[in-house]
């Protein structure tokens, strides 16, 4: 009798740990899927003009770039403009090709590949993010790529002309596309969204910080 009673206490004290290593499991795997699907949100990526959002969306950009003390040049392939209609600016090399890019009075520098395409430069976005000193999440599966600093969150998913930029809809001037395991963005869009703006210097691009 007593060592049934034993085994009967085994039985329930084992399987309220179970249960509750499960339990814990479960959670776990609940918060990671949850991180996830917060994206969800942005399924619904596509061409920017046309949604029908673009007039609340769309800000006086003029004073944007009055603010930083950014020069507007009708539109050139370093300034983001934030528009869906825009003057294309002549690019400073029209072949794809290796080339440095470096952060102004910094030592940190790194070779990447930059894709002429559409009139723009196209950078890899992870690559670009860990160079001027933002965090970047890829989701494979969705092909959406997450940036983030202190105070700016931008998103993009492959095959968009479409960011969001602190969770605000707003376009960029030539679509994202998959290639290496990353997302490539027009170098524009990710460095005057990150908060510096690149400039073409002796066969470098050379990342400085906007005047704030």
């Amino acid at each position: 009798m007593l060592k049934k009673t034993v085994i009967l206490m085994l039985f329930l004290l084992g399987g309220n740990f179970f249960s509750q290593y499960f339990v814990n499991a479960d959670a776990d795997d609940h918060h990671k899927h949850e991180r996830y699907k917060e994206h969800k949100h942005y399924e619904d990526f596509d061409d920017y003009e046309d949604h029908e959002d673009y007039d609340d969306d769309h800000h006086d950009y003029e004073e944007y770039y009055d603010y930083y003390e950014i020069p507007i040049q009708n539109s050139t392939w370093n300034i983001w403009l934030r528009e869906t209609s825009i003057t294309k600016g002549e690019l400073p090399f029209t072949e794809a090709r290796k080339v440095l890019l470096k952060c102004e009075n910094s030592s940190d520098e790194l070779l990447s590949y930059v894709i002429p395409s559409e009139n723009e430069l196209f950078v890899a976005g992870q690559d670009i993010a860990r160079l001027l000193g933002a965090e970047s999440i890829f989701y494979p599966t969705s092909q959406i790529l997450e940036l983030t600093t202190i105070d700016t969150e931008l998103i993009f998913r492959a095959g968009t002309n479409v960011a969001y930029e602190n969770n605000i809809k707003t376009p960029i001037p030539a679509k994202a596309f998959y290639m290496n395991q990353d997302l490539y963005l027009p170098i524009s869009v990710i460095s005057n969204g990150l908060g510096f703006i690149a400039e073409w210097q002796d066969d470098t691009l050379i990342f400085k910080k906007f005047n704030n």
